[in-house]
């Protein structure tokens, strides 16, 4: 049994390690605590393994509230959508609240020394997410052209390191 449970929204994903079918079921802290929330995902390739991804990879503006990876044994990784229907184009807070951060609540220092923070959160709001970045910097991307210049100038740098190393008599 592989139990997959989205903290966001409470709801429990029952999968099994050589099985097709992926059952959702809603979770409550009152009895009698679990709810079947549809017939899932039926399947009759078995799963090999799987996982949840992280609500921030997730297709908010299609209404998709969770993405499972099915790895089987022949056919790869499959992903596999959930998506409550609706009519507006619109962002859905009532189906998206604030999830993890992928900014660390505390350092390592911190977590060593027995600090028990709970975690970042953040809007899944697109229109917020862009102000804020998603919590994390966007990559910057280089030319050819610039990496070859960055390439030429470290190789430089390397040769006359070891012209150095050389007259100071250092094995390296």
């Amino acid at each position: 049994l592989l139990p997959l449970y989205d903290d966001d929204s409470n709801v429990l994903y029952l999968c099994g390690k050589g099985d097709g079918i992926i059952r959702p079921y809603e979770f409550e802290n009152s009895a009698p605590y679990l709810h079947k929330l549809n017939d899932g995902f039926r399947s009759n390739t078995p799963a090999k393994g799987l996982c949840l991804v992280p609500k921030r990879g997730n297709n908010i503006m299609a209404c998709e509230t969770a993405r499972i990876l099915k790895l089987t044994n022949n056919d790869g990784i499959h992903p596999l959508s959930w998506t409550v229907p609706r009519k507006s184009d619109a962002f859905q807070d009532d189906i998206f609240p604030d999830c993890v951060s992928t900014k660390p609540a505390h350092s390592a220092d911190e977590w060593r020394e027995g600090s028990s923070k709970l975690p970042n959160r953040m809007s899944l709001d697109p229109s917020i997410a862009s102000k804020n970045n998603m919590g994390s910097n966007k990559m910057k991307l280089k030319t050819v052209a610039s990496v070859s210049k960055e390439l030429k100038d470290a190789q430089e740098r390397i040769k006359y390191l070891e012209q150095k190393l050389k007259e100071s008599g250092i094995d390296y």
